[in-house]
């Protein structure tokens, strides 16, 4: 069994997937408005065969270190940040990087890793959905960065005691609805926060949902605090859950869809791949095992037919055949710790906590290094990939780059 557990547990804001050409999913993939792309799978159509060069296009200033991912869409880039007093939630035009707004929301809670936002702010129908570490949510005009309405865990969910790391479940838009996670599941009305509908659960976790079709029911799944669930997308009904080893009180990898199965990954009890039966029921003898891949933070990603992950290295797995371990590629020291894997047209990008980026053809025959070039500062933030432009951050400076490919 392969391990390595970082020195800092790095945040999170991160922290439906199908064995399917990325290229087929057409326009669906194209921007950056969630968690992990256009449909929280981490695939995008705009992965490039090659990179030459990364071209540095302009840089923005920001206030310090944080791990609340970033998006993009409609021509806007939105990046949250934070200091030791305030969050801060700019948006730059994403040709030109001018600056078109900044929200500013007081927040001087004592957290490890500072009180800087976790969650990524997903961006829909004209406007943004901004989650602090401390509950505080609201809906923001895209072009304006005006408030539209306002709700916090705490004083509007009943929202017991703040979490030791903050809030970092991403808000997440699905169906139409804005899913959120105070302690219970929530569906929200995206234009007025009001309350649609309620799903039991027991308390947040660290990690952030996935939806998709299993079993024949449209559903959401992710964490609470002791058990992994999955609820009715458009009911908020619990269909079924599964005690998890939750002992060292975080999980924060996401739970990944290899086609109509769920793999499930943590430091504590490495990778499972389920099954479902009627009723979209998990059924919880899983269906293969591996120790191979047991991250303490990184989601796995599938890349064509095979699936790749962080832990010692960059591993790829067979989900075909049992989970079975293909390769590890150990000699790049992105591919350890918080690293981002992006996967689309045969291709992956690695995006490492040190700030490197690494194209790689991911075969099941072995690993060929095409691209390895420095970006940034150490980093935990998840970027946003859209067309030939990467944005990514550090604690110093929002980049936008050119990925050059002739």
């Amino acid at each position: 069994m392969r391990r390595r557990r970082p020195q800092q547990i790095a945040w999170l804001g991160w922290v439906t997937l199908a064995l399917i050409p990325v290229g087929a999913a057409g326009a669906a993939a194209r921007g950056w408005p969630a968690w992990r792309g256009a449909r929280g799978d981490g695939q995008s159509a705009d992965v490039p065969a090659q990179i030459k060069a990364a071209k540095l296009l302009w840089k923005k200033p920001m206030a310090g270190p944080c791990s609340a991912g970033i998006t993009a869409r409609d021509g806007y880039v939105v990046v949250p940040d934070g200091d030791k007093k305030n969050d801060y939630y700019r948006c730059y035009d994403a040709q030109a990087g001018k600056e078109l707004w900044t929200c500013t929301v007081a927040n001087g809670a004592d957290l490890d890793y500072g009180p800087a936002p976790r969650a990524t702010p997903p961006i829909h129908a004209g406007k943004v959905y901004c989650l602090g570490s401390t509950g505080d949510l609201r809906c923001l005009d895209l072009k304006t960065g005006k408030a539209l309405w306002k709700r916090h865990y705490k004083e509007d969910f009943d929202a017991g005691k703040l979490p030791t790391w903050g809030h970092c479940t991403a808000p997440r838009i699905i169906d139409g609805r804005l899913i959120v996670h105070p302690g219970k599941l929530y569906a929200l009305d995206p234009n007025t926060g009001k309350v649609l509908w309620k799903g039991e659960a027991t308390g947040p976790n660290y990690s952030n949902f996935l939806v998709g079709t299993f079993g024949g029911v449209r559903q959401i799944i992710g964490y609470d605090s002791r058990s992994l669930r999955g609820w009715n997308a458009a009911t908020g009904k619990l269909i079924w859950e599964m005690e998890v080893d939750n002992s060292m009180g975080y999980i924060v990898p996401q739970p990944v869809a290899v086609g109509d199965r769920l793999l499930v990954t943590s430091e504590s009890e490495d990778t499972r791949l389920y099954g479902f039966g009627q009723g979209g029921k998990l059924i919880d003898t899983p269906l293969a095992e591996s120790e191979e891949i047991a991250p303490e933070m990184a989601t796995p990603t599938v890349a064509g037919d095979v699936l790749l992950g962080i832990t010692e290295g960059l591993i790829c797995l067979d989900p075909a055949n049992k989970l079975k371990l293909l390769w590890i590629e150990e000699d790049v020291d992105a591919f350890y710790g918080l690293s981002h894997i992006v996967a689309g047209n045969g291709r992956a990008l690695v995006f490492g906590e040190d700030g490197t980026m690494v194209l790689v053809q991911p075969e099941r025959k072995g690993c060929k290094i095409l691209t390895k070039i420095k970006l940034a500062r150490q980093t935990w933030t998840h970027p946003a990939l859209v067309g030939g432009r990467l944005y990514l951050r550090d604690g110093k400076a929002l980049y936008c780059y050119e990925l050059v490919t002739e």
